[in-house]
């Protein structure tokens, strides 16, 4: 999504690097100030799981194009899109902890706000201090997994 949503803004195209459209779309949200987010939707036709619909979201982001709204304020409502969504999902699943992890929260925008707003929800939030959500981390687990078979 970050991917299709810099490409909608005309922010990035063609990516040099994994990620770098979505590090563009952070940089262009730190440049704006503003707390609106799209419209959340989610299909709940299924009653195993939870499905976020992106239709409305991507109609809000076109429409905000078409009205020549800003790069840095249609990135960051994607953010806050985003941070809404954790949140709204981890409220329907009733769970009172929330662990942040995987590449997006390499993201400093998308972290930072999503623990405000989980925290402001009463969650208990982690998150990645010391290891990367990235690959890194996956690869420390993996370490530590074969060193405890190891140790069997």
């Amino acid at each position: 999504m970050f991917d299709a949503v810099a490409s909608l803004i005309d922010s990035r195209q063609v990516m040099s690097f994994e990620g770098q459209a979505a590090m563009e779309l952070e940089f262009l949200a730190h440049g704006a100030n503003t707390t609106e987010a799209y419209e959340l939707s989610f299909d709940d036709r299924r009653r195993d799981r939870i499905l976020l619909d992106w239709e409305p979201i991507i109609r809000g982001i076109l429409n905000d194009i078409e009205l020549n709204l800003r790069k840095e304020i249609i990135a960051a409502k994607f953010h806050n899109t985003l941070s809404e969504s954790i949140t709204s999902v981890a409220g329907m699943i009733k769970i009172d902890k929330v662990v942040l992890t995987g590449g997006c929260f390499q993201n400093k925008y998308l972290t930072e706000l999503t623990i405000d707003k989980l925290r402001q929800n009463g969650f208990d939030v982690f998150w990645h201090r010391h290891i990367p959500p990235n690959d890194g981390g996956v690869c420390l687990g993996q370490a530590v997994a074969a060193g405890m078979k190891m140790k069997e």
